[in-house]
């Protein structure tokens, strides 16, 4: 079952579709909408729970995606760009995708930069190392003050901030997630980041709300979007 909402202003959309990537799925169903290119990557994947929920999510892609492009699923055609982010050639659609344990988000948009992010948020090895690396020195600090249990959520909640900023601007990890600071009071906004794609008031961030255990987060261009609901 998939739900959908988003969000829409004058000549642009953003539309947040949300799912499950359950491993109990009809593999052989799903089987028949992949690429001979994403059925060798699944068939590479030794650990059965891991090759399943990539085979549903990316036929979740594909059926969302066929959708817009008024096609079957299995005609969805796709490329890669400079830094491997995919995209749909030609078609004036894009697309994110981010998926944690069974929950997946993909965000489909007529702007060019849209990078959505989930995260299932537990206590994770090593967090004060990769908060030393991710972080900027503001970010660290105000962290670094708060109790054990405010850290795991405060560290997901910028991680997810971050990592959909990154996907928006299709560098992942190597545009530096410590070069990207977030307002840290709340209001999820970017303070900074790299100087060649702009300024940080350019970007929007929505913070998005996926169950209890979860963060997740959408960045795309500065607009001002009202909420609007779909039903599917």
């Amino acid at each position: 079952m998939l739900a959908a909402g988003g969000w829409s202003v004058t000549g642009h959309f953003v539309d947040i579709w949300r799912g499950r990537v359950a491993v109990g799925d009809d593999s052989a169903g799903l089987w028949g909408l992949l690429s001979d290119e994403e059925r060798g990557k699944a068939e590479k994947l030794i650990n059965d729970e891991v090759r399943m929920r990539y085979i549903s999510a990316r036929a979740v892609v594909r059926r969302v995606l066929s959708g817009y492009l008024a096609c079957k699923p299995e005609a969805v055609r796709f490329a890669l760009g400079e830094h491997g982010k995919p995209y749909l050639p030609g078609q004036g659609i894009y697309f994110n995708l981010s998926h944690s344990r069974d929950a997946l988000l993909l965000a489909v948009s007529d702007l060019r930069h849209v990078g959505i992010d989930i995260e299932a948020v537990k206590p994770r090895k090593g967090m004060p190392e990769i908060a030393r690396r991710c972080f900027s020195e503001k970010e660290l600090a105000v962290w670094l003050e708060l109790s054990p249990r405010e850290r795991t959520a405060a560290f997901f909640r910028l991680w997810t901030i971050k990592e959909a900023f990154v996907k928006a601007v299709g560098r992942g990890l190597s545009a530096g997630l410590e070069r990207c600071e977030v307002d840290m009071t709340g209001r999820g906004r970017l303070l900074a980041i790299p100087g060649e794609y702009g300024r940080a008031d350019d970007w929007t961030v929505a913070e998005l709300v996926c169950g209890e255990g979860f963060a997740a987060a959408l960045v795309v261009p500065k607009v001002d979007f009202i909420r609007r609901d779909l039903q599917v």
